[in-house]
C-alpha cells in the first residue's frame, strides 16, 4: 500500500471523526437540556473524536500534507457525513441543491486524488 493511500485513509478517518462528533453533539442536545448536554455520554464521545482528529491531523501535517489539500477533503467529507446523518438519524430533509452538492463533492475528492 502506498504512502499516499495511507495518508488518504488517515485523512478520511480524521475528517469523519469531526463529522461524527458533531452528530453526537446533536444527539446529546436532542436528549438533554443545555447544562445536561455536557454530562451526556454522546458529548463525551464527541470530545474523544475531536481529540482523535487533532492527533491524526497533526500527524498528517508533520508528514508534509498541504493544508489546502487536507482542508478541502475534510470539508467535503464533513458535508457528506453531516448531510446523510441529518437525513438518516434526525429525519431532516435533503434539498435538491444539497444532493447536487454532495455529488459534486464526491467528484471533487476523486479529481483531487488523481
Amino acid at each position: 500500500m502506498s504512502v499516499k493511500i495511507i495518508y488518504l485513509i488517515f485523512l478520511i478517518i480524521g475528517s469523519s471523526a469531526v463529522a461524527v462528533a458533531d452528530v453526537f453533539i446533536k444527539k446529546a442536545s436532542v436528549l438533554s437540556s443545555f447544562p445536561a448536554i455536557f454530562k451526556n455520554i454522546w458529548m463525551i464521545f464527541a470530545v474523544l473524536l475531536y481529540l482523535l482528529q487533532i492527533f491524526i491531523f497533526a500527524y498528517l501535517f508533520s508528514a508534509g500534507l498541504k493544508l489546502s489539500y487536507v482542508g478541502i477533503v475534510q470539508i467535503i467529507l464533513y458535508a457528506l457525513i453531516v448531510l446523510l446523518s441529518s437525513v438518516l438519524f434526525f429525519r431532516e430533509t435533503l434539498t435538491l441543491f444539497e444532493a447536487i452538492g454532495m455529488t459534486l463533492g464526491i467528484i471533487g475528492i476523486i479529481l483531487i486524488n488523481l
